[in-house]
């Protein structure tokens, strides 16, 4: 591993060419002269076709929507490459990714499944949804989110810029959610801009490093909850108890998780390592996608799209093995970083708040994402 490390530090500035301009051009430059090999059989057939066959809910050119081995790969070694990157970034403007960059990021985490159940609901039109579509929307979020962190850090403290800093600052979501929402464009400026200003003053009254990042997240966030109410309000078919049924599920998991870890932990002094620190929010975010899994699936058809998890499905035959499987991810998680290799993670705090990040990401998304779909009816 650590001769690994070494060639990757001599021939750091090669490895970032080859990423970020020899594979997008040897794949663009294929598609243009091998379609068949290069787009046909590789990224329509297991990247961007299951995306497109998502966005319109029917199969396309005889491609569905689904994950399969060949684009899971893909993905899992996308998140490495851009967990990699995201750490070179953070060296380079001096970053800690610590509890209040994390806590400032969940607005975008949650973002990422409110706009992917909008999606679900056909709110935004067929040219742009493969857009919204996971896992692109991540990439999207995430990529837009450490744009506006490193515009945090470079300005910071904010509060000490010109007044028209202030206000150019602020144009970017205003301009985003009146392009989203022609039908109520009065109202979202309204609820966008009180929301920019409301959580400005706060970032500047408690000084917090990260205003922008913290404003634009909850600002759109808003937007996005202004139009799934409207959508649970207005639209026939709508199930709005599940998100109280739901919810219900994750809490009641999520404490007996915690009152178990509790109750262990006077025996066995590893079990309080599910008690501190962001764990108990790492247990939640799972819960509720195990709850949101099994609601759908056992009341009302949905079928799960993982490759694993709906392997897990077909093998026991009832949805409710994700709750095992989801505890037996975080009991793999929890000891990994806090028990089996805590002293390498106490060294490295930024990468293993990072991979909690991601963790978080990987629970909380898909799962608010089908609470609400599952709620709105579609």
């Amino acid at each position: 591993m650590s001769e690994l490390f070494e060639a990757y530090q001599e021939h750091k500035a090669l490895f970032w060419s080859v990423i970020l301009i020899g594979i997008p051009a040897f794949l663009f430059i294929g598609s243009l002269l091998f379609p068949e090999v290069i787009w046909d059989s590789f990224l329509w057939r297991y990247i961007w076709g299951p995306v497109v066959a998502d966005s319109r809910g029917e199969a396309v050119n005889g491609i569905t929507s689904g994950y399969n081995i060949v684009n899971t790969a893909v993905y899992a070694i996308t998140l490495l490459v851009a967990l990699l990157g995201i750490l070179e970034i953070f060296k380079k403007y001096n970053i800690n990714m610590d509890r209040t960059l994390i806590l400032s990021l969940i607005p975008w985490v949650i973002l990422g499944g409110t706009l992917r159940s909008l999606e679900d609901a056909y709110f935004f039109t067929q040219s742009i949804s493969p857009f919204f579509i996971s896992p692109v929307i991540y990439f999207t979020l995430g990529v837009s989110s450490i744009f506006v962190l490193v515009l945090d850090v470079s300005l910071f403290p904010l509060e000490k810029q010109p007044l028209y800093v202030k206000v150019i600052l602020m144009i970017p979501p205003v301009l985003t959610s009146l392009y989203l929402s022609p039908t109520y464009r009065l109202i979202i400026f309204v609820i966008v801009i009180c929301t920019l200003v409301l959580m400005y003053l706060y970032c500047a009254y408690k000084k917090h490093p990260y205003p922008l990042l913290t404003c634009y997240g909850t600002s759109v966030l808003l937007f996005t909850f202004f139009f799934i109410t409207n959508h649970l309000i207005t639209m026939e078919g709508t199930r709005s108890m599940e998100i109280f049924v739901i919810m219900l599920l994750t809490s009641v998991s999520t404490i007996t998780i915690l009152f178990i870890s509790k109750l262990m932990s006077s025996r066995y002094s590893s079990m309080k390592a599910f008690l501190v620190a962001l764990n108990p929010l790492i247990i939640f975010s799972h819960m509720l996608d195990a709850s949101a899994t099994y609601r759908g699936i056992s009341a009302y058809g949905y079928t799960e799209k993982h490759v694993l998890p709906a392997l897990a499905i077909d093998i026991i035959g009832t949805p409710l093995v994700m709750y095992p499987l989801k505890i037996a991810v975080v009991f793999l998680v929890v000891f990994s970083l806090d028990i089996w290799f805590r002293e390498e993670m106490d060294e490295m705090p930024d990468v293993k708040n990072l991979i909690i990040l991601v963790i978080i990401i990987l629970g909380i998304a898909p799962g608010i994402r089908n609470m609400l779909r599952i709620s709105m009816g579609v």
